[in-house]
């Protein structure tokens, strides 16, 4: 279950935390948050510790209507969700209003619970933020969803892909014999986080299956200077390295242009996808320009 991390999407740091264990963790509560579905889990934090006085955001973790998951307080530091059950309570929030609940936010609610239940080693009590407190939360329409049971729905719409459309912000030295990574400064389009959260050279974060096009200007080579691009998946955490498909090109009189696309790939967890070039000529060249746009499907 891939969950971004505090460190992923910008989380402050806690003016304080205090934290219980899994035996004192009875129970598994819904919220929504009454906003826009586009709304940062960062403007929730900062309404938490900024007009509610609180030490950090309430929630334990938040799903957005796209089924993607965030870190909040984590599993097992008390949160500041739902009063008298913050400790034997997990708080979970759907970012939405009421009717905002998707499938796919849904699915991601009953994953973090069963995840709940697998570390608990027990079922943990399914609720709505008003079982414990007189409020409207988490909404009609989730709240009966979790009456059910929270039964897992079978007609999520996973194969719409994400979009990532990013560009080059500046100059890049490109020295001989030397494969070089392009670094995407200007983010377009990313509402799935593929990009932005760890730096501007990546493109897709897996595992995905994936296409790609990327195309960059470069100047300063001879013409019929040998140039190659291709896409590479780094592993995080070792960085080693995967190179895909290599395309060849020769350096036109002037600016040359390169155009490289990757029609289907796929990606494994832990690992993001790169494009680099490299040219064969004397003397250092240089990347000007650079666009590349990619879809990704969740594996």
């Amino acid at each position: 279950m891939d969950i971004i991390s505090r460190a992923e999407w910008g989380a402050r740091a806690p003016r304080s935390r205090s934290t219980t264990d899994w035996s004192s963790r009875t129970e598994y509560v819904v919220h929504y948050s009454e906003g826009p579905t586009d709304q940062s889990v960062r403007s929730i934090q900062a309404f938490h510790m900024d007009t509610r006085g609180w030490a950090d955001i309430g929630y334990n973790f938040l799903v957005d209507v796209h089924g993607r998951i965030y870190e909040g307080r984590g599993w097992l530091v008390v949160g500041a969700h739902a009063p008298d059950h913050n400790t034997s309570g997990i708080g979970v929030c759907m970012i939405g209003q009421d009717g905002d609940a998707t499938p796919a936010a849904k699915n991601a609610i009953r994953r973090l619970y069963d995840e709940a239940g697998r570390r608990a080693g027990r079922s943990l009590r399914k609720l709505g933020h008003r079982d414990v407190y007189a409020t409207s939360c988490p909404g009609d329409q989730l709240y009966a969803w979790v009456r059910a049971g929270m039964p897992a729905d079978t007609d999520q719409e996973d194969d719409m892909p994400d979009y990532v459309s990013v560009g080059t912000t500046g100059t890049q030295d490109l020295p001989p014999s030397t494969w070089v990574t392009v670094d995407w400064g200007k983010e377009y389009a990313d509402a799935a986080h593929h990009h932005w959260d760890k730096g501007g050279s990546s493109l897709i974060v897996g595992p995905a299956r994936y296409s790609l096009s990327c195309d960059v200007r470069i100047e300063g080579l001879a013409p019929g200077t040998e140039i190659q691009a291709r896409a590479i998946e780094r592993a995080e955490e070792s960085g080693a390295v995967e190179g895909g498909p290599i395309a060849e090109y020769l350096a036109s009189s002037g600016a040359t242009f390169l155009h490289y696309a990757l029609p289907a790939a796929s990606v494994g967890d832990g690992s993001r996808v790169r494009f680099q070039v490299i040219h064969y000529g004397a003397g250092t060249a240089k990347i000007t320009s650079g666009t590349a746009k990619a879809f990704a499907w969740r594996t």
